[in-house]
This record gives structure tokens, sequence and C-alpha cells, in this order.
């Protein structure tokens, strides 16, 4: 099965957390990859600077991170528009990843429970 896989799939393997299975083909968003780049810039000592970095750097080496086109924008207005419309207010990030996912026919992978909230998109959670 190919997946896309949300930044907080990397976050848990950063941290050593357990995984419950993931796709066979995995694949990215460029939202995952500047979600991650934050989290170096963010970090709050240089240990966990190095650590983030590695993350980002093996992510960029392994994976082809699949861009927002105009479908993918419009599929994010429609779905940040029902959500705010519905009295939802879903982290923009998480839109983004959803509204590829969305587009482009993949299951999310994410250990996320935000994502319960966009209707939209087939999660599955790790």
């Amino acid at each position: 099965m190919k997946g896309l896989l949300d930044t907080s799939v990397f976050v848990a393997l950063e941290a050593g957390r357990a995984l419950a299975s993931l796709p066979d083909e995995p694949a990215i968003s460029v939202v995952t990859l500047a979600e991650l780049h934050l989290g170096v810039l963010r970090a709050k000592d240089g240990q966990t600077r190095a650590r983030r970095l590695r993350t980002v750097s093996r992510v960029e080496r392994e994976f082809e991170a699949i861009p927002i086109d105009a479908e993918v924008a419009r599929t994010f207005a429609a779905i940040f528009g029902e959500a705010r419309t519905s009295g939802r207010r879903p982290h923009i990030m998480d839109v983004w990843i959803a509204a590829t996912g969305v587009r482009h026919g993949l299951v999310v992978f994410t250990q996320d429970a935000d994502f319960a909230d966009i209707p939209q998109v087939r999660v599955q959670r790790v």
C-alpha cells in the first residue's frame, strides 16, 4: 500500500517511540519537509538540533516530497473552508498534508489525533 507519512511519524521515529505498521510505499508532502526543517530551527539545544537535523537530512535523501500544485491548493481550500464553516479549527499544516493525501489518493499515516477532525481524508493511526 502507498501512503503519505505525516510529520508525527518522523517525530516518533526520532524519539524511539513504537509505530504500528507503515505503508509499503511511503511518501511525504513538502509540508512535512517544512515542518521538519522548522523543528530544527526551533530546537532548544544543540543536541536536539543535531538529532533533528539528522532526521531531516535522512528524509531529504530517502524521499522525493510531493509538491503543492493547483489541485492540492483547491483541495486545501475546500477542506479548510468546510472545517471553518463547521466551527472546527484544524491545524493549517495538517490540512495541507490532508489535501495532498486526498489529491493523490493516499492514506495519511499519523500519530496525530487531529486528522480525525478532517473527514475528507483517509487516516491510518500508527
